[in-house]
């Protein structure tokens, strides 16, 4: 029987086309509205499908009984209805391993970078400001204390990069354990108060719910030294951004860089903008072209498989749906 999986314009990396296109029909809809979507699932009677970023709601999946699998081009699923995807018999799948080198490689970047305060550098060097090189000195790295939020696969390899760079790593994360963490190099901070009062460098990379919603507001940025650099790279709502603009504003915190937004694209007025000890990036941090590839790859293989049968090693709602059987 020929399975029938149903990609979005613009879609993913050609070398995941060409591996559906190997096994299965694939079908390609103009765009990814949830009238869409139901339209060409069901004139279809498409049982898998590959998203990005498109919404995939509870109407998407209860308006569509051919569906089986939803495939996230990414690590985060926040866009897809997991919930209604479980209680349907929908397995979502994610790629969590395909991008995190590129991720935790932008994070050292950042620290890096805000370190040397290299935007700013870079700025006032084409505006002809040589001097600038008296005004902000530049500091070192190696010594310095790098807080981790979240030492899951992502936070892991930052650490590794950190402790090459000579820093002295920390973390804060509920779910490793001190153990675990010390053979990685890693120190367990219990609080995360304590945690954000010892850090020159705090990088986020934790899963976006309702109990890490703006898990750093105006009481965190006050426990912060004044030295430090905030980056984020997790998701967008883990920072409170209107908090941030005035901790950066006053000076509570020296800078920040962010590859992620409370809302995305930030709308041209977002005051961040107007600040230079911020750097800006459009959510890039897992968009190398190597990145790209593997998570195109690997998530076309995994809706193949689970397809035909086979239990994805990357299906996401596996528990929830194992507790309705």
């Amino acid at each position: 029987m020929e399975h029938t999986v149903l990609l979005i314009q613009p879609t993913i990396q050609p070398v995941g086309v060409e591996i559906l296109e190997q096994n299965c029909r694939v079908v390609m809809a103009p765009d990814g509205s949830e009238d869409t979507l139901i339209k060409y699932i069901n004139e279809n009677q498409a049982e898998g499908i590959v998203t990005r970023v498109e919404q995939i709601t509870r109407r998407v999946i209860e308006s569509c009984n051919s569906l089986k699998v939803i495939g996230q081009n990414g690590v985060g699923v926040d866009n897809i209805d997991v919930q209604a995807a479980s209680e349907n018999g929908v397995m979502v799948l994610n790629v969590p391993d395909a991008n995190y080198v590129s991720v935790a490689e932008h994070a050292l970047m950042s620290v890096l970078a805000l370190s040397r305060n290299l935007i700013q550098a870079d700025q006032n060097v084409r505006a002809g400001n040589w001097f600038f090189r008296e005004k902000k000195i530049p500091v070192e790295v190696a010594g310095k204390t790098l807080l981790i939020v979240g030492l899951g696969m992502i936070g892991r390899d930052v650490a590794k990069k950190a402790l090459a760079f000579d820093m002295r790593v920390i973390s804060y994360d509920a779910y490793v354990t001190q153990e675990r963490m010390a053979t990685l190099g890693v120190e367990k901070i219990e609080s995360l108060t304590e945690a954000i009062s010892q850090a020159d460098f705090v990088t986020i990379h934790a899963p976006s719910t309702q109990e890490t919603r703006h898990m750093f507001s105006t009481a965190q940025f006050q426990a912060m030294k004044k030295t430090a650099g905030l980056i984020n790279l997790g998701r967008g709502p883990l920072v409170d951004e209107k908090a941030l603009c005035e901790a950066l504003h006053s000076g509570e915190i020296a800078g920040a860089a962010l590859d992620v937004f409370e809302q995305e694209p930030p709308a041209q007025d977002n005051p961040l903008f107007k600040l230079e000890n911020v750097i800006l990036t459009p959510h890039i941090g897992g968009d190398t072209i190597e990145a790209k590839r593997r998570l195109s790859a690997n998530n076309a293989t995994a809706v193949v498989e689970t397809l035909n049968g086979q239990t994805p090693r990357n299906w996401y709602n596996r528990q929830a749906m194992t507790k309705q059987q």
